[in-house]
């Protein structure tokens, strides 16, 4: 019996409630690739997409250690955002960039899900940025003076017309970026892992133990290994594993909860539109498959694994937030509870370009990666081909993240402002 790496009690709500997929091809033997893209994440899978179509006789090979939809790409709370974000820590221009690259990963993205008629809950209801108490105004004010900033559009919502749309007074204040989609994630990545160009071959449950750049690069599988022209490197956070970008990018963790579908006298007594999403200290969504998303809380740790009391202990936590903001919510259960990793780097910079002989990367958007690093696998693609554009300028000019301090500083300051942030925000948890 073959090995199975996609263990579904540590799988995400979203990939939870899809139908079971057709049986993993995994690679075995020894392969000769063109190209080989390593990670089926959004990056990953828009980077073997752009491959294809640009060298159609090209023998293209996209891997993935999971199926598609169940690792980091699937395991977020389901927004395209597409405005800046961290806005505060870049200044104009680098805003004027980072919203020309999600933009445009937005409406590749939208292109996809038409063309090919993918069912992932797409819903163009717009992103709400929201706090639950005055002395967190300055924050929104700040994005706002942002967006102000880069001739972005958004809407303020307060009071009552806030309460219109989320079903509740929780919130003091909130501003809406309009153009924002919803989705279930794992949906998404899943409709985009089967509908590739004829000449991209997918392997999930394929795990890489090693990369050597070269001409060719070698790459080591599980059960087999491939020699290939170039590898593009959309790990995320796991390329650390690979030996790359050791002192560059680290990886965490947050954790999230989903519910069973609302009942009908929930949803009466929800009021407020049949779908939204929140972000702020604590993250919310109420879905088109009438379930409610509840995600707080940050780790340091690069295992998505949770043990049972931890799962428990986040359930418990997740539950008294919610029914904090919808105590008509006091019966709801919570089905699936799980951990998603994603990529920091020290500054927010991201990581695009040539590593190596024969070896590219794209990645760290620091947990905003789905517009982002849709378009940057994109044009890594067209990077590693040799191709110019404005889009690579930006997503050049993005890139560079500062080297990290060595262990165990890194470990130390990263947990003393998780530990710092989460008493400055305990009351909107």
């Amino acid at each position: 019996m073959q090995r199975q790496l996609t263990d579904m009690r540590q799988a995400s709500g979203w990939y939870a409630i899809l139908p079971e997929p057709a049986p993993a091809n995994r690679l075995t033997g020894h392969q000769v690739a063109d190209w080989v893209v390593v990670g089926a994440g959004v990056t990953g899978l828009a980077a073997a997409r752009r491959l294809g179509e640009l060298q159609p006789q090209a023998r293209i090979i996209l891997v993935d250690e999971f199926r598609i939809g169940y690792g980091t790409s699937g395991r977020n709370a389901g927004f395209i955002i597409d405005t800046p974000h961290l806005t505060e820590h870049f200044g104009l221009e680098a805003n004027r960039r980072i919203s020309r690259l999600v933009r445009a990963g937005l409406g590749e993205l939208e292109r996809l899900v038409h063309t090919h008629q993918i069912e992932c809950e797409w819903s163009p209801r717009g992103h709400l940025s929201a706090v639950v108490g005055s002395n967190r105004l300055h924050k929104l004010k700040a994005t706002a003076g942002i967006l102000d900033a880069i001739d972005d559009e958004y809407d303020w919502l307060e009071g009552d017309a806030l309460a219109e749309v989320v079903g509740t007074h929780h919130y003091c204040a909130a501003v809406l970026t309009p153009r924002t989609v919803l989705m279930n994630p794992a949906a998404l990545a899943r409709g985009l892992g089967q509908t590739m160009p004829g000449n991209v071959e997918v392997y999930e449950e394929t795990p890489v133990l090693r990369v050597e750049p070269g001409s060719p690069a070698q790459i080591e599988c599980a059960e087999g290994t491939i020699s290939a022209g170039n590898v593009l490197l959309t790990t995320n956070a796991f390329v650390t594993r690979l030996d790359f970008l050791k002192r560059n990018v680290f990886a965490m963790t947050a954790c999230a909860s989903l519910s069973r579908p609302l009942t009908e006298d929930e949803q009466a007594a929800m009021s407020g539109a049949p779908d939204w999403g929140i972000t702020g200290v604590a993250t919310v969504r109420r879905t088109l498959s009438n379930r409610m998303l509840f995600r707080h809380g940050g780790h340091y740790t690069g295992d998505f694994a949770l043990s049972e009391a931890m799962r428990a202990e986040l359930q418990a936590t997740h539950m008294k937030g919610l029914r904090k903001r919808f105590p008509m919510l006091d019966k709801l259960d919570l089905e699936h509870t799980w951990a998603g990793v994603f990529c920091m780097t020290r500054d927010w910079e991201s990581v695009f370009g040539r590593l190596d002989r024969g070896v590219y990367a794209s990645l760290g958007y620091c947990g905003v990666g789905i517009a982002r690093g849709s378009i940057s696998g994109k044009l890594l693609a067209e990077f590693a081909l040799g191709g110019e554009s404005g889009l690579i300028a930006d997503v050049q000019a993005l890139s560079g993240p500062r080297h990290l301090p060595p262990e165990p500083v890194l470990g130390l300051g990263v947990r003393a402002r998780l530990a710092w942030y989460k008493w400055q925000t305990r009351a909107e948890g």
